[in-house]
């Protein structure tokens, strides 16, 4: 039984294809971006695909068997062990709902924090300064990482993004408006 690929997948294909193509007849300069982006995203769009053809045999096979089965040799190929469900009493499904909300919010507080604080610390002391910062901070705080790997991190980070963006590819990244 044949699976038909999901069809975000094949209009995101599309799109770049057609991307692509048009930006194949731009000079040289104009061209760049849209190939930087639609040529990756051509590969991962096939991936994908591959992916779902894969998946779509593979569930063919499992026809007839309780999604419980089928989640469970999933984790059991991801893991390496058998997972074992307890049922949780019925007082266990109620306890704590309210600071699961409480901490889904933080959460989400948190990660809008760290994204404004990149941008606005990029717009004010520009790229080669914010982004070595954020990724220690991000690194150290968030993640919970070491200071000496957050900074090993954070500096490689930093030195790769100044290698590719300013000597491999001849961009000119954001000084900030506070050096510029």
């Amino acid at each position: 039984m044949k699976s038909i690929p999901p069809p975000m997948t094949l209009l995101m294909l599309a799109i770049f294809t057609g991307m692509v193509g048009i930006a194949s007849t731009y000079p040289a300069a104009a061209g760049f971006m849209p190939l930087t982006i639609g040529i990756p995203a051509i590969g991962l769009c096939m991936i994908q695909l591959a992916i779902d053809l894969r998946r779509g045999r593979a569930s063919a096979v499992d026809v007839g068997r309780r999604p419980q089965d089928q989640a469970e040799d999933q984790v059991t190929r991801m893991t390496g062990h058998r997972p074992h469900f307890d049922m949780p009493s019925e007082n266990a499904l109620f306890t704590g709902t309210a600071l699961e909300g409480r901490a889904a919010i933080r959460r989400e507080l948190v990660v809008w924090g760290y994204f404004l604080g990149l941008i606005a610390s990029i717009l004010v002391v520009g790229f080669r300064i914010a982004v070595p910062i954020f990724l220690v901070a991000f690194l150290r705080y968030q993640a919970g990482a070491t200071w000496r790997s957050a900074l090993i991190y954070g500096g490689g980070g930093a030195l790769a993004m100044y290698l590719l963006f300013e000597k491999l590819l001849r961009v000119s990244l954001h000084a900030g408006f506070l050096w510029s």
